[in-house]
């Protein structure tokens, strides 16, 4: 098997991206979102991924420069120094471990509610188990294992929703998504509403920042990252509407209170063979993303190993190029948060984790910019349109949805931002002790 055959290709990397944005999100979206929005909620989700649109472009602009692994750690280090992208890169990788541990209990939630063994506490606890230990070995055997079922998972997952669009699409009601349509809606957006639809949308296409994480097992990642971000992002836009406008137009604002809002629209639209063609969608759908994690989240500890900021046996990499220690590491992390059911606490850091990725990456572009302008060599495979102005709209965005955030969970990231700062320092120290034994 060749190096080429064994790597991601552009298709596979799209895939990949599908799979880390479209999670079990999608099949609760329209009845949160119709809550804020009520009849706008198809036109905030184009809204919204315009907006987002303004930072993934950032990020594929910036992954054009570079071949290495890293994503944002590796922006934000060579745009800002070692400091500033140790920080970025362990809250990156240890928020990932908690929001895998939170997908784990998502997919046995819905796997417990489906065939209802709720209470049943070992089993639960050996699904949650099964999931993380059965992806860890998965990704130990290889880039080519990990690559095959992340593919089927996508497609699997994505068939259900095709046909729930396609066959939904005759049963839609036009008043029920036309804004200003709707007659006595107990819900409609408002300038008070406006901000919360706006932030549960923009979560909702969260994901498209990790597809630079494993950019060395990818083919060609300097020209693939960029275009698979840019068509992932575009038909995951396209996708989010459709669903919302097959959703919210059968269903009306009785949306609101289902509980599974999909699954209801495709009874609606063709009986109880389409309640469980979601249902099984759904299923597939969070185990997906938790495939998408499983890669993703290791490969984010190599760079850092090769940078000399964590212990470098974290980089070590077997004959097929797997870096066990990273996977191993990643799992044992995992496991404890996700049977602990401390993540709800944890997760308070993803805010900040979050945008600590954004605001430093769209700032890079204009580092980069200048840094390389004169170099035909190192300049970006692509280019974010409209010059200077799309970093500094993507940054006013983050800062607005920043500043929509509890101050908690701002003061708890930055708490914990301070927290590992002394890791770096003794990273460093222990860089350099090695540097001068070796001289």
């Amino acid at each position: 098997m060749t190096e080429k055959q064994k790597k991601f290709g552009l298709w596979s990397i799209v895939l990949l991206g599908f799979n880390s944005i479209i999670g079990s999100g999608i099949f609760l979206l329209p009845a949160s979102l119709y809550k804020f929005a009520g009849d706008w909620s198809v036109a905030i989700v184009f809204i919204t991924g315009a907006l987002v649109a303004t930072i993934a472009l950032c990020f594929a602009e910036a992954a054009g420069y570079f071949s290495k692994n890293g994503a944002a750690y590796v922006y934000t280090k060579e745009a800002f120094g070692k400091f500033a992208g140790f920080e970025v890169g362990f809250l990156k990788w240890f928020m990932q471990c908690i929001a895998w541990a939170v997908m784990a209990v998502a997919f046995k939630n819905i796997l417990s509610g489906t065939f209802g063994f709720t209470d049943n506490t070992l089993l639960c606890y050996g699904v949650i188990i099964g999931i993380i230990v059965l992806l860890t070995v998965l990704n130990l055997s290889g880039v080519n294992a990990a690559k095959i079922v992340n593919n089927l998972s996508t497609v699997a997952k994505m068939l259900p929703l095709a046909f729930l669009i396609v066959v939904g699409v005759w049963y839609i009601h036009p008043e029920n998504i036309m804004p200003g349509h709707a007659v006595q809606a107990d819900y409609s957006l408002s300038p008070e509403t406006l901000t919360s639809a706006l932030v549960l949308a923009f979560y909702s296409f969260t994901g498209f920042e990790t597809f630079g994480t494993a950019a060395e097992d990818m083919e060609n990642p300097k020209k693939n990252l960029p275009r698979a971000i840019c068509i992932s992002l575009g038909i995951v836009m396209m996708f989010y509407a459709l669903v919302m406008a097959v959703t919210v137009g059968v269903l009306g604002e009785s949306v609101a209170k289902s509980g599974t809002p999909l699954a209801d629209a495709a009874r609606v639209v063709s009986g109880d063979f389409g309640y469980w063609l979601i249902t099984i969608g759904s299923i597939i759908s969070i185990g997906g993303i938790n495939v998408a994690a499983s890669f993703h989240i290791p490969r984010a500890l190599l760079p850092l190993a090769d940078d000399q900021m964590v212990p470098a046996f974290f980089g070590r990499k077997n004959c097929h190029g797997v870096p066990v220690v990273a996977i191993l590491a990643s799992c044992l992390v995992t496991v404890p948060i996700a049977l602990s059911g401390s993540f709800a606490q944890l997760a308070m850091l993803s805010v900040v984790a979050r945008f600590v990725q954004y605001i430093p990456t769209c700032l890079s572009v204009l580092v980069f910019r200048k840094r390389f302008a004169g170099d035909a060599q190192a300049q970006a495979s692509f280019k974010a349109p409209f010059g200077w102005l799309m970093p500094v709209i993507a940054v006013g965005i983050c800062l607005y949805l920043l500043a929509d955030q509890p101050p908690v969970k701002i003061f708890v990231g930055l708490g914990f931002m301070a927290l590992i700062s002394p890791f770096f320092l003794m990273a460093q120290k222990k860089a350099k002790q090695i540097k001068e034994v070796s001289a």
